[in-house]
């Protein structure tokens, strides 16, 4: 058993690391994106981005591995617990990570702010399907918790899906602390100046951009993903040599929506009235559309036949 559980481990993190490989790999080529959605990463100069990137994706390939390492394989009883607050770790200190190489000191992010951020909430929403679930599947391809979610459309976490949701989690992220700089530091110009794009220098269109993805995310938290839930739809972001990529898959996400509040929720109730009465509209419209072609058909038939015999009785005389 002892034999087992360390083969287990080896292969899990041999597939860790060639996933994560992968990544960097494409981390060298174009990061533009496929459709018009903004992303956060969209404000950085095309070197922060990169530098950005591959930050989140060689601390996550490090926390990763220290799970596998350090963790019960057969068991994520331990991450079940306590997956929201490593995720949030792991966030914090990307977050410090990549301001302290921009600036060349030590940066402290304090907890509470990245917390209050509405972009930190929206993905500690999602701790499950974006931090927990790549690493149940790279531990067992067949694990229970992916197949819960996935199957039966994907009965078995093949290593492209998984590198697949390895890109989701390492955008969003990435989009997370662009977010959380964005409203906390980017009144000093020196900050605009070290990271952003030349054409966000000027205060108008980096206010512009800043409401439009502020806009862009109630949309997407409280709109968006009560009704992909209700649809059981995710919607991803993949890395690819070509760009960034936009896909639907797939995802049973049943639990998550008997957690929904307020307005999460009210956008679910509003989306029921609104397929009951579409029914009902269409039930009337058929019944309506019946009437009309039965009276066209028998009534109308009728007096055309009537007008139509008095002319050859007519014709007769």
């Amino acid at each position: 058993m002892v034999d087992n559980k360390k083969l287990s481990r080896n292969n899990a993190k041999k597939l860790t690391a060639n996933i994560f490989s992968k990544i960097l790999y494409k981390l060298n080529f174009s990061n533009k994106k496929s459709n018009q959605f903004l992303l956060g990463i969209d404000l950085l100069k095309e070197n922060v981005k990169k530098d950005l990137l591959c930050i989140v994706t060689l601390r996550l390939e490090e926390t990763y591995t220290n799970l596998l390492t350090n963790l019960d394989i057969t068991s994520v009883n331990f991450l079940q617990k306590n997956g929201e607050t490593l995720f949030f770790l792991f966030i914090k200190k990307t977050c410090e990570d990549f301001l302290t190489q921009q600036y060349g000191y030590k940066v402290k992010i304090n907890s509470d702010s990245l917390k209050k951020s509405l972009y930190t909430k929206n993905v500690l929403s999602n701790t499950e399907i974006l931090f927990q679930v790549p690493l149940y599947a790279i531990i067992d391809p067949k694990s229970p918790i992916f197949r819960l979610i996935y199957s039966p459309i994907y009965n078995y976490a093949s290593e492209s899906f998984i590198e697949a949701l390895v890109d989701n989690l390492i955008l969003e992220v990435s989009n997370c602390i662009v977010y959380f700089n964005i409203v906390n530091f980017s009144s000093v110009y020196a900050f605009r100046q070290t990271l952003y794009r030349s054409k966000f220098l000027s205060l108008r269109n980096f206010e512009r951009f800043k409401n439009n993805l502020s806009w862009q995310l109630r949309v997407k938290t409280y709109i968006q993903r009560p009704i992909n839930l209700y649809n059981n739809r995710y919607e991803i972001y993949t890395l690819r040599t070509r760009g960034i990529y936009n896909r639907t898959i797939y995802a049973n996400r049943s639990k998550e929506i008997n957690s929904l509040k307020k307005l999460p929720l009210l956008t679910i109730v509003l989306v029921e009235v609104r397929d009951f009465l579409t029914s009902r509209l269409d039930e009337t419209i058929y019944i309506v559309s019946k009437s009309v072609r039965f009276t066209l058909t028998s009534v109308l038939g009728q007096v055309i036949g009537l007008i139509w015999r008095g002319i050859i009785e007519g014709l007769k005389k």
